[in-house]
């Protein structure tokens, strides 16, 4: 399997396609970070988790892991194009990531909107408005995935740039 072939295989799905992992417990995706701090000699370990993971029915060597924030420490986040929304605080900017046989294969970021009522891709450029065909394939897919229900409303109040 080609990266090209696993995006468009993630492309052409649907969410029944998907077997959302709903059991409270771990993910095993993990990320696990050091920090010291030379002012007071104290050190330690950062921990976090992807919450979701979804598995492809046709064939489970495919899982997508999603909702670790990209940064720790970045939160209540400003974009111009957030004001559009009732609650325009982005709280965190999000990864969603493609394990192909347990290896990771590939990461896009989202972000969840209207105080988490909906999800929209954020990619490059000003504002991460410049987004491809893809980008905007998975953030709905996500979408669908998790039962959001106005994915299409969300996605037509932001000034999006496709670039493909």
């Amino acid at each position: 399997m080609t990266l090209d072939e696993l995006r468009t295989l993630v492309a052409d799905s649907t969410a029944s396609d998907w077997h959302r992992i709903l059991k409270i417990g771990p993910t095993y995706r993990d990320r696990f970070g050091s920090w010291s701090s030379p002012a007071d000699g104290t050190s330690g370990i950062d921990h976090d988790s992807h919450v979701e993971l979804a598995v492809y029915r046709p064939d489970i060597d495919l899982t997508i892991a999603y909702g670790m924030a990209e940064n720790q420490h970045d939160r209540d986040l400003s974009f111009e194009w957030s004001e559009n929304f009732p609650d325009s605080k982005i709280r965190e900017i999000s990864l969603v990531d493609f394990f192909w046989r347990g290896s990771l294969v590939d990461r896009l970021n989202y972000v969840h909107v209207d105080g988490a009522r909906g999800i929209l891709p954020l990619g490059g450029g000003h504002q991460g408005l410049r987004i491809t065909q893809y980008e905007l394939t998975v953030a709905r897919l996500l979408s669908d995935i998790g039962d959001y229900r106005e994915f299409d409303r969300y996605y037509s109040s932001v000034p999006f740039e496709l670039q493909d």
